[in-house]
């Protein structure tokens, strides 16, 4: 364990001799900090915007949609975003049916019709 200790010293040590600045990140001003915000929460901005500007229906909609066509119970729904310009979003619903099978039920994100079933 000492032996590894000394090589990190050691490593560190030797950036510092190449002129390397070790800066800890407290001493950064916030102005020019980088913040990371995961990609999850541009996901939920763009959603709520687009429900918001009436691109796609509610969440709560979709459930009642498929619901209304599936007994069960919902245990997993995913927005999926489209990858070409001109096709509509959908939603990627899983649906545990009272007799155990898993169903993907994939609906329109704007006119709550479903497109696609599997399982």
């Amino acid at each position: 364990m000492c032996f590894m200790l000394g090589t990190a010293m050691s490593n560190a040590q030797t950036s510092l001799d190449r002129g390397a600045e070790i800066i800890p990140n407290s001493v950064i001003p916030p102005s020019e900090r980088k913040l990371r915000i995961p990609d999850q929460f541009f996901r939920h901005d763009d959603a709520r915007e687009r429900v918001r500007t009436g691109d796609i229906v509610s969440l709560a909609i979709i459930r009642k949609a498929v619901k209304k066509q599936y007994s069960g119970r919902i245990v997993d729904v995913r927005l999926l975003v489209p990858k070409r310009e001109g096709l509509n979003y959908l939603y990627d619903v899983r649906v545990l049916t009272n007799s155990g099978q898993l169903l993907s039920v994939k609906v329109d994100a704007k006119s709550t019709q479903i497109i696609d079933v599997k399982g």
